[in-house]
Protein backbone atom coordinates (compact mmCIF):
# COMPACT_ATOMS: atom_id res chain seq x y z
CA UNK A 1 0.00 0.00 0.00
CA UNK A 2 1.57 3.32 -0.84
CA UNK A 3 2.03 6.33 1.60
CA UNK A 4 -1.52 8.42 2.27
CA UNK A 5 -0.75 11.70 -0.09
CA UNK A 6 -3.58 13.40 1.58
CA UNK A 7 -4.90 13.16 5.50
CA UNK A 8 -7.98 10.97 5.91
CA UNK A 9 -9.85 13.61 7.65
CA UNK A 10 -13.57 12.52 6.72
CA UNK A 11 -15.96 11.82 8.74
CA UNK A 12 -15.58 15.29 10.21
CA UNK A 13 -16.43 18.63 9.94
CA UNK A 14 -12.52 19.27 8.85
CA UNK A 15 -12.80 16.93 5.82
CA UNK A 16 -16.23 17.80 4.57
CA UNK A 17 -15.47 20.54 1.90
CA UNK A 18 -13.95 18.13 -0.11
CA UNK A 19 -13.60 14.63 0.52
CA UNK A 20 -12.74 13.30 -3.11
CA UNK A 21 -9.48 13.31 -2.95
CA UNK A 22 -9.77 11.32 0.45
CA UNK A 23 -11.98 9.31 -1.54
CA UNK A 24 -9.84 8.40 -4.23
CA UNK A 25 -7.12 7.61 -2.87
CA UNK A 26 -9.24 4.98 -0.57
CA UNK A 27 -10.87 3.16 -3.48
CA UNK A 28 -7.20 2.99 -5.06
CA UNK A 29 -5.10 1.88 -1.93
CA UNK A 30 -7.40 1.20 1.25
CA UNK A 31 -10.68 0.35 0.00
CA UNK A 32 -11.53 -1.03 3.57
CA UNK A 33 -9.79 1.43 5.67
CA UNK A 34 -9.62 1.26 9.51
CA UNK A 35 -9.56 4.94 10.76
CA UNK A 36 -6.43 4.70 13.34
CA UNK A 37 -7.22 4.59 17.23
CA UNK A 38 -10.92 3.01 16.42
CA UNK A 39 -12.81 0.46 15.45
CA UNK A 40 -14.76 2.40 12.50
CA UNK A 41 -14.04 1.31 8.91
CA UNK A 42 -14.95 3.10 5.76
CA UNK A 43 -16.46 0.70 2.86
CA UNK A 44 -15.21 3.19 -0.40
CA UNK A 45 -15.50 0.84 -3.64
CA UNK A 46 -19.05 0.99 -5.59
CA UNK A 47 -19.04 -3.39 -5.02
CA UNK A 48 -18.09 -3.57 -1.98
CA UNK A 49 -20.78 -1.00 -0.54
CA UNK A 50 -23.55 -2.61 -2.53
CA UNK A 51 -22.37 -6.15 -0.97
CA UNK A 52 -22.31 -4.90 2.59
CA UNK A 53 -26.09 -2.92 1.88
CA UNK A 54 -27.26 -5.99 0.97
CA UNK A 55 -25.96 -8.28 3.45
CA UNK A 56 -28.08 -7.02 6.59
CA UNK A 57 -27.58 -10.35 8.88
CA UNK A 58 -23.87 -9.61 8.81
CA UNK A 59 -23.65 -5.91 8.62
CA UNK A 60 -26.49 -4.83 10.89
CA UNK A 61 -28.71 -1.61 11.68
CA UNK A 62 -29.55 -2.26 14.86
CA UNK A 63 -27.55 -0.04 17.18
CA UNK A 64 -25.36 1.40 13.92
CA UNK A 65 -26.36 4.97 15.14
CA UNK A 66 -27.42 4.98 18.79
CA UNK A 67 -24.60 2.54 20.25
CA UNK A 68 -22.35 5.21 19.07
CA UNK A 69 -23.49 8.33 19.42
CA UNK A 70 -24.56 10.58 22.74
CA UNK A 71 -28.36 10.05 21.68
CA UNK A 72 -30.66 7.96 19.77
CA UNK A 73 -32.79 9.20 16.77
CA UNK A 74 -35.37 11.03 19.14
CA UNK A 75 -32.54 12.71 21.41
CA UNK A 76 -34.76 11.85 24.54
CA UNK A 77 -31.91 9.16 25.82
CA UNK A 78 -33.61 5.71 24.76
CA UNK A 79 -33.08 3.20 22.75
CA UNK A 80 -34.94 3.96 19.40
CA UNK A 81 -37.39 1.53 17.47
CA UNK A 82 -37.17 3.67 14.34
CA UNK A 83 -37.04 1.34 10.96
CA UNK A 84 -33.46 3.02 10.39
CA UNK A 85 -32.36 0.90 12.88
CA UNK A 86 -34.15 -1.90 12.00
CA UNK A 87 -33.26 -5.25 10.18
CA UNK A 88 -35.79 -7.27 8.65
CA UNK A 89 -37.98 -8.97 9.31
CA UNK A 90 -38.82 -6.33 11.92
CA UNK A 91 -37.44 -3.52 9.08
CA UNK A 92 -39.89 -4.70 6.79
CA UNK A 93 -43.02 -4.07 9.13
CA UNK A 94 -41.96 -0.92 10.33
CA UNK A 95 -41.32 0.17 6.48
CA UNK A 96 -44.79 -0.96 5.57
CA UNK A 97 -45.91 1.31 8.64
CA UNK A 98 -44.29 4.22 7.21
CA UNK A 99 -45.25 3.41 3.52
CA UNK A 100 -48.52 5.14 2.96
CA UNK A 101 -46.61 8.83 2.37
CA UNK A 102 -44.68 7.36 -0.39
CA UNK A 103 -46.98 5.19 -2.23
CA UNK A 104 -47.73 6.04 -5.98
CA UNK A 105 -51.18 7.39 -5.25
CA UNK A 106 -50.27 9.25 -2.50
CA UNK A 107 -47.41 11.20 -4.35
CA UNK A 108 -49.74 11.88 -7.32
CA UNK A 109 -52.19 13.52 -5.26
CA UNK A 110 -49.56 15.21 -3.18
CA UNK A 111 -48.01 16.75 -6.80
CA UNK A 112 -50.33 19.90 -6.87
CA UNK A 113 -49.14 20.84 -3.43
CA UNK A 114 -45.94 20.75 -3.84
CA UNK A 115 -46.25 22.69 -7.32
CA UNK A 116 -48.13 24.92 -5.04
CA UNK A 117 -45.41 25.62 -2.64
CA UNK A 118 -42.95 26.20 -5.70
CA UNK A 119 -44.96 28.77 -7.44
CA UNK A 120 -45.21 30.68 -4.20
CA UNK A 121 -41.60 30.51 -2.98
CA UNK A 122 -40.91 32.36 -6.93
CA UNK A 123 -43.52 34.43 -5.94
CA UNK A 124 -41.68 35.82 -2.69
CA UNK A 125 -38.56 36.45 -5.37
CA UNK A 126 -39.84 38.38 -7.68
CA UNK A 127 -39.00 42.02 -7.99
CA UNK A 128 -35.15 40.82 -6.64
CA UNK A 129 -32.38 40.78 -8.69
CA UNK A 130 -29.78 38.40 -6.69
CA UNK A 131 -31.30 35.98 -4.21
CA UNK A 132 -29.47 32.82 -2.29
CA UNK A 133 -30.63 30.00 -4.06
CA UNK A 134 -30.42 28.14 -1.09
CA UNK A 135 -32.20 30.12 1.50
CA UNK A 136 -34.83 31.38 -0.92
CA UNK A 137 -36.05 28.19 -2.64
CA UNK A 138 -34.04 25.32 -2.43
CA UNK A 139 -34.61 24.97 1.76
CA UNK A 140 -38.00 25.93 2.03
CA UNK A 141 -39.65 24.27 -0.60
CA UNK A 142 -38.88 20.68 1.50
CA UNK A 143 -40.14 21.63 4.94
CA UNK A 144 -43.36 23.36 3.09
CA UNK A 145 -43.69 19.94 1.68
CA UNK A 146 -42.99 18.01 4.79
CA UNK A 147 -45.60 20.10 6.77
CA UNK A 148 -48.50 20.38 4.54
CA UNK A 149 -47.59 16.17 4.33
CA UNK A 150 -47.57 15.73 8.06
CA UNK A 151 -49.66 17.97 9.75
CA UNK A 152 -47.73 20.77 11.03
CA UNK A 153 -48.33 24.08 10.84
CA UNK A 154 -46.09 27.16 9.53
CA UNK A 155 -45.20 27.81 13.23
CA UNK A 156 -43.16 24.49 13.25
CA UNK A 157 -40.68 25.36 10.50
CA UNK A 158 -38.19 26.38 12.38
CA UNK A 159 -37.84 23.42 14.79
CA UNK A 160 -38.35 21.17 12.07
CA UNK A 161 -35.81 22.67 9.77
CA UNK A 162 -33.17 22.73 12.77
CA UNK A 163 -33.87 19.10 12.95
CA UNK A 164 -33.37 17.99 9.98
CA UNK A 165 -29.92 19.25 10.33
CA UNK A 166 -28.93 16.90 13.49
CA UNK A 167 -26.22 14.85 12.12
CA UNK A 168 -28.05 11.77 13.71
CA UNK A 169 -25.31 8.82 12.00
CA UNK A 170 -22.20 11.44 11.94
CA UNK A 171 -22.71 12.84 15.80
CA UNK A 172 -19.75 11.38 17.20
CA UNK A 173 -17.44 12.80 14.69
CA UNK A 174 -18.36 16.08 15.65
CA UNK A 175 -16.95 18.54 18.25
CA UNK A 176 -17.91 18.36 21.69
CA UNK A 177 -19.99 21.97 21.49
CA UNK A 178 -21.44 21.16 18.29
CA UNK A 179 -22.34 17.59 19.67
CA UNK A 180 -24.19 19.80 22.08
CA UNK A 181 -25.83 22.27 20.15
CA UNK A 182 -27.40 19.04 18.15
CA UNK A 183 -28.35 17.68 21.11
CA UNK A 184 -30.37 20.44 22.60
CA UNK A 185 -31.82 20.55 18.96
CA UNK A 186 -33.48 17.56 18.95
CA UNK A 187 -34.59 17.01 22.39
CA UNK A 188 -36.37 20.12 21.72
CA UNK A 189 -37.78 19.10 18.64
CA UNK A 190 -38.75 16.03 20.29
CA UNK A 191 -40.99 17.98 22.66
CA UNK A 192 -42.72 19.24 20.22
CA UNK A 193 -43.03 16.34 18.00
CA UNK A 194 -44.46 14.65 20.96
CA UNK A 195 -47.37 17.78 21.37
CA UNK A 196 -47.97 17.43 17.80
CA UNK A 197 -48.34 13.75 17.86
CA UNK A 198 -50.95 13.72 21.51
CA UNK A 199 -52.78 16.44 19.39
CA UNK A 200 -53.34 14.47 16.53
CA UNK A 201 -54.50 11.34 18.53
CA UNK A 202 -56.80 13.37 20.01
CA UNK A 203 -57.82 15.89 17.20
CA UNK A 204 -56.93 13.71 13.91
CA UNK A 205 -56.70 15.32 10.54
CA UNK A 206 -56.19 14.33 6.88
CA UNK A 207 -52.37 13.75 6.91
CA UNK A 208 -50.06 11.24 7.29
CA UNK A 209 -48.51 11.74 10.76
CA UNK A 210 -52.55 11.15 11.67
CA UNK A 211 -52.70 8.45 9.58
CA UNK A 212 -50.30 6.81 10.96
CA UNK A 213 -51.23 7.54 14.86
CA UNK A 214 -54.63 5.28 13.31
CA UNK A 215 -52.74 2.75 11.81
CA UNK A 216 -50.75 1.92 15.00
CA UNK A 217 -53.71 2.60 17.66
CA UNK A 218 -55.86 -0.15 15.12
CA UNK A 219 -52.88 -3.04 15.18
CA UNK A 220 -52.14 -2.40 19.12
CA UNK A 221 -55.15 -1.45 20.62
CA UNK A 222 -53.33 2.06 21.48
CA UNK A 223 -51.24 4.72 21.51
CA UNK A 224 -47.83 3.75 21.56
CA UNK A 225 -46.24 7.05 21.65
CA UNK A 226 -42.97 5.73 21.35
CA UNK A 227 -43.46 3.90 18.12
CA UNK A 228 -45.07 6.72 16.49
CA UNK A 229 -42.80 9.18 17.32
CA UNK A 230 -39.72 7.11 16.82
CA UNK A 231 -40.77 5.82 12.90
CA UNK A 232 -42.61 9.32 12.26
CA UNK A 233 -38.80 10.91 12.68
CA UNK A 234 -37.05 8.77 9.91
CA UNK A 235 -40.34 10.46 7.50
CA UNK A 236 -39.51 13.94 8.78
CA UNK A 237 -35.96 14.12 8.98
CA UNK A 238 -35.34 12.12 6.21
CA UNK A 239 -36.32 14.10 3.59
CA UNK A 240 -35.92 17.85 4.23
CA UNK A 241 -32.16 18.57 4.33
CA UNK A 242 -31.49 15.83 1.95
CA UNK A 243 -33.91 17.13 -0.72
CA UNK A 244 -32.85 20.84 -0.54
CA UNK A 245 -29.27 19.84 -0.96
CA UNK A 246 -30.08 17.70 -3.90
CA UNK A 247 -31.90 20.99 -5.69
CA UNK A 248 -29.39 23.09 -4.88
CA UNK A 249 -26.27 21.16 -6.02
CA UNK A 250 -28.81 20.49 -9.35
CA UNK A 251 -29.07 23.81 -10.20
CA UNK A 252 -25.10 24.57 -9.14
CA UNK A 253 -24.40 22.19 -12.01
CA UNK A 254 -26.93 23.40 -14.58
CA UNK A 255 -25.38 26.99 -14.06
CA UNK A 256 -21.86 26.19 -14.19
CA UNK A 257 -22.81 24.93 -17.73
CA UNK A 258 -25.13 27.43 -19.32
CA UNK A 259 -25.64 25.42 -22.46
CA UNK A 260 -27.15 22.36 -20.57
CA UNK A 261 -28.82 25.37 -18.19
CA UNK A 262 -30.50 26.07 -21.75
CA UNK A 263 -30.94 22.60 -22.88
CA UNK A 264 -33.19 22.20 -19.74
CA UNK A 265 -35.04 24.92 -19.98
CA UNK A 266 -36.31 24.45 -23.30
CA UNK A 267 -36.46 20.64 -23.02
CA UNK A 268 -37.66 19.67 -19.23
CA UNK A 269 -37.74 15.85 -19.88
CA UNK A 270 -33.89 15.86 -19.36
CA UNK A 271 -34.52 16.85 -15.76
CA UNK A 272 -34.75 13.44 -14.15
CA UNK A 273 -31.07 12.69 -15.94
CA UNK A 274 -29.69 15.89 -14.27
CA UNK A 275 -31.67 14.62 -11.00
CA UNK A 276 -29.64 11.62 -11.17
CA UNK A 277 -26.67 12.78 -12.25
CA UNK A 278 -26.46 15.05 -8.82
CA UNK A 279 -26.93 12.09 -7.15
CA UNK A 280 -24.43 10.28 -8.06
CA UNK A 281 -21.79 13.70 -8.35
CA UNK A 282 -22.84 15.05 -5.07
CA UNK A 283 -24.49 12.30 -2.91
CA UNK A 284 -26.75 14.03 -0.19
CA UNK A 285 -25.95 11.53 2.39
CA UNK A 286 -22.24 10.62 1.99
CA UNK A 287 -22.41 7.28 4.40
CA UNK A 288 -24.50 5.38 5.88
CA UNK A 289 -23.42 3.57 9.31
CA UNK A 290 -23.34 -0.70 10.09
CA UNK A 291 -23.16 -2.53 12.78
CA UNK A 292 -20.57 -5.83 12.68
CA UNK A 293 -22.27 -8.99 14.20
CA UNK A 294 -19.59 -11.38 13.28
CA UNK A 295 -15.87 -11.58 12.10
CA UNK A 296 -15.88 -11.31 8.83
CA UNK A 297 -14.15 -9.93 5.52
CA UNK A 298 -14.60 -7.63 3.20
CA UNK A 299 -12.11 -6.83 0.13
CA UNK A 300 -9.56 -8.89 1.37
CA UNK A 301 -9.81 -7.12 4.97
CA UNK A 302 -10.69 -8.72 7.99
CA UNK A 303 -12.83 -6.52 10.17
CA UNK A 304 -13.74 -8.22 13.55
CA UNK A 305 -17.56 -8.25 15.15
CA UNK A 306 -18.37 -5.24 17.30
CA UNK A 307 -16.72 -3.11 14.69
CA UNK A 308 -19.02 -0.27 13.06
CA UNK A 309 -18.46 -0.39 9.14
CA UNK A 310 -19.10 3.31 7.29
CA UNK A 311 -20.98 2.69 3.51
CA UNK A 312 -19.15 5.33 1.11
CA UNK A 313 -21.70 5.97 -0.06
CA UNK A 314 -20.41 9.67 -2.18
CA UNK A 315 -17.24 7.59 -2.49
CA UNK A 316 -18.88 4.36 -4.24
CA UNK A 317 -20.61 6.83 -6.71
CA UNK A 318 -17.52 8.25 -7.61
CA UNK A 319 -15.97 4.61 -8.38
CA UNK A 320 -14.74 4.33 -11.98
CA UNK A 321 -15.15 0.62 -11.95
CA UNK A 322 -18.85 1.76 -12.06
CA UNK A 323 -18.76 4.92 -13.80
CA UNK A 324 -16.87 5.88 -16.35
CA UNK A 325 -14.99 9.30 -16.09
CA UNK A 326 -16.96 9.62 -12.76
CA UNK A 327 -15.70 13.21 -11.87
CA UNK A 328 -17.16 14.46 -14.94
CA UNK A 329 -21.14 15.70 -14.18
CA UNK A 330 -22.92 14.34 -17.51
CA UNK A 331 -26.38 13.49 -17.28
CA UNK A 332 -26.17 11.27 -20.40
CA UNK A 333 -24.04 8.67 -19.72
CA UNK A 334 -25.00 4.94 -19.17
CA UNK A 335 -26.25 4.19 -16.30
CA UNK A 336 -27.01 6.98 -14.88
CA UNK A 337 -29.81 5.46 -12.88
CA UNK A 338 -27.36 3.07 -11.18
CA UNK A 339 -26.45 5.68 -8.73
CA UNK A 340 -26.72 4.92 -5.37
CA UNK A 341 -27.14 7.85 -3.49
CA UNK A 342 -30.31 6.56 -1.79
CA UNK A 343 -28.84 3.82 -0.64
CA UNK A 344 -29.68 -0.15 -1.68
CA UNK A 345 -30.85 -3.26 -0.38
CA UNK A 346 -33.52 -3.40 2.53
CA UNK A 347 -32.62 0.21 3.92
CA UNK A 348 -33.03 2.03 0.00
CA UNK A 349 -34.51 5.34 1.05
CA UNK A 350 -38.19 5.00 1.20
CA UNK A 351 -38.43 9.08 0.60
CA UNK A 352 -36.65 8.80 -2.85
CA UNK A 353 -39.45 9.26 -5.02
CA UNK A 354 -40.66 11.93 -3.29
CA UNK A 355 -37.53 13.38 -3.50
CA UNK A 356 -36.91 12.93 -7.16
CA UNK A 357 -40.90 14.01 -7.11
CA UNK A 358 -39.87 17.36 -5.78
CA UNK A 359 -36.94 18.09 -7.88
CA UNK A 360 -38.32 17.74 -11.17
CA UNK A 361 -41.54 19.85 -10.11
CA UNK A 362 -38.88 22.70 -8.49
CA UNK A 363 -36.71 22.72 -11.45
CA UNK A 364 -39.80 22.68 -13.84
CA UNK A 365 -41.47 25.59 -12.13
CA UNK A 366 -38.44 27.79 -11.59
CA UNK A 367 -37.30 27.69 -14.27
CA UNK A 368 -40.21 28.27 -16.58
CA UNK A 369 -40.91 31.29 -14.13
CA UNK A 370 -38.04 32.91 -14.19
CA UNK A 371 -36.57 33.70 -17.10
CA UNK A 372 -32.94 34.75 -16.43
CA UNK A 373 -30.49 32.98 -13.94
CA UNK A 374 -26.90 33.04 -13.43
CA UNK A 375 -24.18 32.90 -10.87
CA UNK A 376 -22.80 35.62 -8.67
CA UNK A 377 -19.46 35.90 -9.99
CA UNK A 378 -16.51 35.40 -7.28
CA UNK A 379 -18.56 33.95 -4.74
CA UNK A 380 -17.28 31.45 -1.93
CA UNK A 381 -19.03 28.18 -2.57
CA UNK A 382 -18.95 26.57 0.86
CA UNK A 383 -20.62 23.18 2.07
CA UNK A 384 -22.59 22.73 5.13
CA UNK A 385 -20.79 22.10 8.18
CA UNK A 386 -21.89 18.30 9.07
CA UNK A 387 -20.00 14.83 8.67
CA UNK A 388 -22.46 13.09 7.28
CA UNK A 389 -24.74 15.43 4.82
CA UNK A 390 -23.71 17.19 1.57
CA UNK A 391 -25.22 20.35 0.23
CA UNK A 392 -24.45 24.22 -0.37
CA UNK A 393 -24.73 26.36 2.54
CA UNK A 394 -25.32 29.33 0.25
CA UNK A 395 -25.71 29.71 -3.49
CA UNK A 396 -25.84 33.48 -4.80
CA UNK A 397 -27.81 33.80 -8.46
CA UNK A 398 -28.73 36.92 -10.42
CA UNK A 399 -32.06 36.42 -11.94
CA UNK A 400 -34.80 38.36 -13.67
CA UNK A 401 -36.41 41.21 -11.72
CA UNK A 402 -39.42 39.71 -13.58
CA UNK A 403 -41.21 36.63 -13.90
CA UNK A 404 -43.76 34.92 -15.75
CA UNK A 405 -46.88 34.43 -13.80
CA UNK A 406 -48.11 31.25 -12.60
Amino acid sequence: MSRCPVHITYPSLEGAENPYPQYEWLRAESPVYRIPGTDDYLVSRFEDVVAVSKDYEIFSSVGSRTLYNPFPETGDGRETQSLIEADPPDHRVKRDFCRNAFKPRALQARAGMIEDSCHSLVDGIAGRDRIDFVADFAEPLPLLVLTDMMGFSRDDLSWLDGWSRVDNGGLSFLPPEVQQQQRTSAQGATENLTATILRLAAEPGDDELSFMIRQQVDRDGALDLDYVRDNAVTVIRGGVITTAHLISMAMLKLLEDPSRLAAVRQDHSLIPAVVEETLRMESPVQWAPRRVTKDTVVGGVAIPQGSRVLIMLGAANRDGDAFREPDRFDPTREKVAGQIAFGVGPHFCLGAPLARLEARIAFETFLSRVPSVSLVPGQDLTHAPSAQFRGLTELLVEISTEVARA
